[in-house]
């Protein structure tokens, strides 16, 4: 359940706290491995008064990746890459003025990279090699300033100023290699598809605690959001080995930006009725503002607890929660793209209302069960329309889309032993999400009749296992399973019934549009590619077993610790990308291809904590 000074989002919330730092003392780790690096240091600038905590890291495993590629790919790698890497860098100031008084200055910058250029079709004959090459780049950045202030011993102040820039950039294209006496000339086509999100947020937060049977917070809260949402530029060129050829043709389309006034206020108290009976009840509201159009939203929350003795409890809760942001997800099984947009005037802001109930038992405090229960429906979720897709077209992303409903719901289990030698925990979650859009006043998806949700899984299992026999020794397993996320793919191609031109389709049946963006008419075809149903497809099931080994030895000034590791234990090939292969002969066979980038990859770590 969600207490009400969380809004925002329908699915989740990550509460994270960051480290303040040591006031008196200097400690850190250094961590150095095959796949990562990491480095940490905290202590104090003024003791007892200010305080620094940093920590970085960065992964290279992509680039140990690259000899083993025609491995991995089970295909001539010749002018192929496939990697991902990822870094972040976290920052955190401390200030105590007084007893009373303290600030708090944190930054964050993070960035995920990955690339990718695999063959997609070759031709011996002719000597001509088709490459299909995507990337995707997205990272968050964060600065915030926190004032916290103990007004009385009983009601704390908090008064903070932040910054977020989210932005995420999709690469998309083709090359053709031609290789003709000695010299290959290669022809490329790219579209960069890029958007961002910066938010201004100034918040005020109370904490009052009248007893010690009430614990009460309000607040508020004003952001301003600047979207954009799409920017989108493309190129075309062509040369050789030798140097010829350049740049033909460069464009850009973009959105307009969009700029939106978001306000909330709650309230909630946590109240111990009786040492067996516990409520958290509260209320938020929202208003949000844009294009001289402004929502409001009342969303009350209320949950409870009952012990019904020591070893068995029970939990239920309802909450009505409002999104302003929208996630746009294109259906098609060739790029796995997200979009986030906003709410504008057209495009109403997502609602959902959540119910829960779960039995939770301790068995002689050693190991933990529980079993919950969870339905949602939600309303004016978005999805493109048929035809419509992430890339091309002059039109927007508003006039691409279009609104509908949606409901999940799910029953969750999970056994856990936290004390011991052995330690671990089994969790498996068993899960449905659908989506109908049919609403008479939007565009109808799959005829209006319900269809599963890009993101539905039926069945999620973890299975963790740690064994720590002494302080210097220790081991852990993991195994995780998920059913593979839904795509649309076309199985079928018909005929024209017409019998006139066609707009031109990709291998997923997405318009292909010219670099004006207008669409591509086919004159010499007229078969087009039939797709059954939203979302007909589900990809193969995700499962990989990670292990893990550590030696620890406490040094004069620290504690060293080698780590032995293999992630994907068993070589799995879990699909990151599915995409449509073809022979270039006299005929051309199509076929279905796996791209797969995390395979087994074992790791040796120096770690030095001090």
């Amino acid at each position: 359940s969600f207490p009400a000074h969380f809004g925002g989002r329908l699915s989740s919330v990550l509460d994270i706290t960051t480290n303040n730092g040591n006031d008196q003392t200097y400690h850190g780790n250094v961590s150095v491995g095959l796949i990562s690096a990491k480095v940490a240091l905290e202590g104090p600038i003024v003791k007892n008064k200010t305080t620094f905590s940093i920590s970085a890291r960065r992964t290279y495993a992509d680039l140990l990746l690259q000899p083993f590629l025609p491995y991995i790919l089970d295909q001539d790698a010749v002018g192929m890459s496939v990697g991902y890497y990822f870094y972040d860098l976290n920052a955190k100031v401390t200030h105590k003025f007084s007893d009373r008084s303290r600030l708090y200055a944190s930054y964050y910058l993070g960035d995920d990279v990955m690339y990718a250029k695999v063959l997609v079709g070759e031709n011996d004959l002719m000597q001509k090699n088709d490459y299909l090459k995507f990337g995707f780049n997205w990272g968050n950045q964060v600065g915030s300033l926190r004032w916290n202030y103990v007004l009385n011993p009983k009601l704390f102040m908090n008064v903070s100023g932040s910054y977020t820039r989210y932005r995420n950039s999709v690469l998309f294209g083709t090359e053709e290699h031609y290789k003709i006496n000695d010299t290959t000339t290669m022809f490329d086509m790219q579209m960069d598809y890029n958007s961002l999100i910066q938010d201004l947020t100034a918040r005020l937060d109370f904490d009052y605690m009248p007893n010690t049977n009430h614990s009460i917070k309000f607040g508020t809260q004003y952001t301003y959001h600047m979207f954009r949402p799409e920017v989108l530029d493309y190129a075309l060129s062509a040369g050789d080995d030798a140097g010829s050829g350049g740049v033909d043709t460069i464009g850009t389309m973009s959105s307009p930006q969009i700029n939106a006034h978001e306000l909330m206020a709650f309230v909630e108290d946590d109240w111990s009725i009786t040492d067996a009976v516990k409520l958290n009840f509260g209320l938020n509201l929202t208003g949000f503002g844009v294009r001289d159009t402004m929502y409001f939203s009342p969303q009350p929350r209320v949950s409870g607890r009952i012990l019904l003795s020591d070893d068995w409890s029970i939990k239920m809760g309802y909450a009505r929660m409002t999104q302003y942001l929208h996630l746009l997800s294109n259906s098609s099984v060739s790029l796995p793209t997200d979009l986030w947009v906003p709410v504008t005037d057209n495009v109403k802001p997502m609602t959902s209302n959540q119910i829960a109930a779960g039995v939770f038992y301790s068995w002689k405090s050693l190991v933990d069960f529980s079993i919950e229960g969870y339905y949602k429906k939600m309303d004016n979720l978005l999805e493109y329309k048929e035809g419509s897709t992430f890339f091309g077209s002059s039109e927007t992303w508003e006039q691409k889309v279009s609104m509908g409903e949606g409901w999940s719901y799910g029953v969750e289990f999970l056994a856990q032993k936290s004390v011991g030698e052995w330690t671990g925990w089994v969790g498996y979650t068993w899960s449905k999400a659908e989506r109908r859009f049919n609403k008479p006043d939007q565009v109808w998806i799959n005829n209006g009749e319900v269809f599963p949700a890009k993101y539905d899984r039926r069945h999620d299992l973890s299975i963790v296992v740690t064994y720590k026999p002494s302080k210097t020794f220790d081991c852990s397993l993991t195994w995780v399973y998920s059913t593979g996320h839904t795509s649309t793919l076309s199985f079928q191609q018909m005929q024209n019934p017409t019998g006139n031109s066609v707009i031109a389709t990709d291998e997923d049946g997405n318009p292909i549009f010219d670099t004006d963006g207008n669409p591509v008419i086919n004159e010499e075809s007229s078969d087009v590619n039939y797709m059954e149903s939203r979302n007909n497809y589900r990809l193969p099931a995700y499962h990989r077993m990670d292990v893990s080994v550590n030696f620890h030895k406490q040094k004069k000034h620290g504690q060293r610790t080698w780590n032995i590791s293999v992630y994907n234990l068993y070589n799995r090939q879990n699909p990151y990308l599915i995409y449509q292969s073809y022979d270039l002969g006299l005929t051309s066979t199509k076929k279905l291809m796996q791209l797969s980038i995390f395979p087994i990859l074992p790791s040796v770590s120096y770690i030095y904590r001090f």
